[in-house]
């Protein structure tokens, strides 16, 4: 499956009140850790982050000493799990590298994914288990799940895939255009690990995103020093293959000068396509209202984006645009059109009327506006 598969399967526990522990295997740098903080951000849960690699059994199974009369033991949680005053009554408690720790760890581990405690220690009835490691053949330090603790997960096998990637990850976190218009163009550079190649740097995910950084600080390619650090981040057939593709591209028209207006949007396709998407991403807030009235920047904002979408060239990525704001916010954003009064949204609605289902004999623009917007049911 890909990356937003495996975001489907754990949304659905969520959702559905279902406890049963999850586990995701992939390559790594696939976005396995970042989808699960995703998930978290979005259905306002704390996720809990345990990198069982970096932990003895003692951390996550917790200690065993004399009371203070030496006539019994207590049993000593640790601080890292969940605690419901502490973290809130939702959380997720994200078993990171469990393919990659010690078989001490993963024991230690065991009641915890089995029984949803250990010791005295219980998790909270809020909280939901997913862990996540490397498949055997992904080069990484790999140490085989016990037979009855790979039978308590649900097991995903997560692949790389650029269209969820981007989709997903690169459009909503300003990854820069470059990198995504050159995995448009080579998707299968998205992931290139070859285990048996014995190369250590290769494509990930998580290595395109460290280009973009730099990118965003110096998108200059032709410098020796960015030329460098993107064939330190992807490696050298691929690195000289986007370097000699960021070359022949124009220089980067951003998202900020489309909306303000300083600079045109593009003529191609695709990249009135790519356009689509990131300006639906610059009002993304809609989908996080919840009902409440948008502040007055994000007014200004949605009204700015509206009237970017008026300005692309060809009529139907406008219409396209218009219909992933109108999914995100139906009524805030049919609110905020009839507001406007703005000379790109005029002129888009005169010059395409046939688009539109609208009268040519109409000289009223106010009045076709409000006929056009009364299809937006």
């Amino acid at each position: 499956m890909n990356i937003r598969e495996f975001q489907e399967t754990v949304e659905f526990n969520i959702e559905h009140n279902i406890k049963h522990s999850i586990l995701g295997l992939g390559a790594p740098g696939v976005g396995k850790s970042e989808v699960i903080r995703q998930i978290g951000k979005k259905h306002g849960f704390k996720v809990i982050d345990v990198r069982l690699a970096q932990m003895s059994e003692v951390e996550i199974g917790g200690l065993i000493y004399p009371n203070a009369e030496r006539t019994r033991t207590v049993w000593l949680a640790p601080d890292i799990l969940p605690n419901e005053e502490r973290d809130g009554k939702n959380t997720i408690l994200l078993l990171d590298e469990i393919t990659s720790c010690a078989k001490r760890v993963q024991v230690a581990a065991y009641q915890l994914i089995l029984d949803r405690r250990i010791g005295q220690y219980t998790l909270p009835e809020g909280t939901f288990v997913v862990a996540l490691g490397n498949r055997e053949d992904d080069d990484g330090v790999y140490i085989h799940l016990a037979g009855p603790l790979a039978d308590r997960f649900e097991i995903h096998y997560i692949d790389s895939d650029f269209e969820s990637w981007k989709d997903n990850f690169a459009l909503k976190h300003g990854i820069h255009p470059y990198v995504i218009d050159y995995l448009t163009f080579k998707p299968s550079d998205l992931h290139t690990q070859d285990p048996d190649s014995g190369v250590m740097v290769f494509a990930t995910p998580r290595s395109w995103e460290r280009v973009s950084d730099i990118l965003n600080i110096d998108s200059d390619v032709t410098k020796p020093v960015i030329r460098n650090k993107i064939i330190g981040n992807v490696g050298v057939a691929v690195g000289t293959q986007f370097v000699e593709f960021c070359k022949k591209q124009r220089p980067v028209i951003t998202v900020q000068d489309l909306l303000s207006g300083k600079r045109q949007p593009p003529e191609a396709p695709e990249e009135l396509a790519l356009l689509v998407d990131r300006f639906a991403h610059e009002a993304d807030f809609l989908t996080r209202a919840d009902g409440r009235p948008l502040t007055q920047e994000e007014q200004e904002r949605l009204e700015q984006v509206i009237e970017a979408y008026t300005r692309l060239p060809q009529a139907e990525y406008t219409m396209l645009g218009l219909k992933k704001l109108l999914d995100m916010d139906r009524e805030t954003v049919k609110a905020a059109f009839a507001r406007m009064d703005s000379p790109a949204v005029n002129s888009f609605i005169e010059h395409n009327l046939y688009a539109l289902g609208l009268e040519k004999n109409n000289p009223d623009r106010s009045d076709q506006k409000n006929n056009w917007m009364s299809l937006w049911k």
